[in-house]
């Protein structure tokens, strides 16, 4: 994620570096055709300058000399107004054009990351977790229940893979969140990896992760360890679908119970969906993670209970690994 970051900074300078120049191109053109707009223009550019020299004045002769400068500017201003709306250019034609208004490219609005980075840091995300499973197998299409024993395990099975498809199809940043359940091996990483998929294909932002990785990450983050500019859980909140894949595989301590609340906690505040997987059961996630966590994923989450055999082991006896 820190990554993703480094990313978005560069593509932002880039534009605010394209903006600049495309202004810079107007100016000249500006300038080529309208020969008495170069003095408006130089007189307007020394504003700065004069309003300098007039402080260095001295106290008596500043305010009346800023008032002066102040007014032949406006005055400057208009005229140049007139000069391009004759030349059939419109208004603002010498204004900078940044991407983003609000921070003007530099991805900060009063110290903190402007909405346009965020939305930059999520999209690079995407597409570097994209990347990474362009070439996998998990997909619904390769999904098979045939390692699924008849009857009850597969009919279950069924039932889970039919819930998935349909949840992909028709998912919307409002979808419910979702907690897959079971014993290894049974396809909780699998199915959550095709839903990932096939949201992203839908346009819509994802953000996949281990726990273990997850709460590593979140840790020397907290701890000042982390990459400069990585802020995992505003990634985490940013994103439209959060996938949290084996929880329960970090390690056990209190910082990773107390970064899982407010996930879970913040997700569900903002009607926003995550998928879990894990191998606890309830019992298990309540000791783990308290009964406050363990209730909201019982009873907040549509909750997903994989059944059967190991499909790793039953492919590993038939060499199909």
């Amino acid at each position: 994620m820190s990554s993703a970051y480094q990313s978005a900074v560069k593509e932002l300078s880039r534009r605010r570096e394209q903006a600049i120049l495309e202004n810079e191109r107007r100016y000249r053109e500006v300038q080529e055709r309208l020969p008495q707009s170069r003095a408006l223009l130089h007189q307007l550019s020394q504003t700065g300058r004069s309003i300098v020299q007039a402080v260095a004045s001295g106290p008596e002769q500043c305010r009346s000399r800023i008032q002066q400068i102040m007014e032949e500017n406006l005055i400057a201003q208009r005229k140049l107004a007139e000069l391009l709306a004759e030349a059939g250019l419109p208004e603002g034609y010498l204004d900078v054009r940044y991407t983003c208004s609000l921070c003007e490219d530099t991805g900060y609005c009063q110290g903190k990351k402007c909405s346009c980075l965020r939305d930059l840091i999520v999209r690079y995300n995407t597409e570097a977790f994209g990347a990474q499973i362009s070439s996998a197998t998990m997909s619904f299409q390769s999904f098979s229940l045939r390692y699924y024993e008849e009857g009850q395990p597969r009919h279950v099975m069924d039932a889970i893979l039919s819930f998935c498809r349909s949840y992909a199809e028709s998912f919307e940043p409002h979808s419910p969140s979702v907690l897959m359940m079971g014993e290894t091996g049974l396809g909780k990483t699998h199915l959550s990896l095709a839903i990932a998929d096939a949201v992203m294909e839908r346009g819509e932002s994802v953000v996949y992760v281990s726990a273990p990785d997850l709460f590593r990450r979140l840790q020397n983050e907290y701890y000042g360890r982390g990459e400069p500019g990585a802020d995992t859980m505003q990634a985490l909140m940013d994103a439209r679908l959060t996938i949290i894949d084996d929880l329960g595989a970090e390690i056990e301590n209190q910082f990773n119970v107390s970064a899982l609340y407010n996930l879970i906690n913040s997700r569900l505040n903002l009607n926003r969906p995550v998928i879990i997987s894990t191998n606890l059961m309830p019992k298990e996630l309540e000791r783990r993670y308290t009964n406050r966590i363990a209730s909201r994923l019982m009873t907040m989450y549509k909750c997903l209970r994989f059944v059967g055999k190991d499909v790793r082991q039953i492919k590993l006896r038939n060499n199909e690994l």
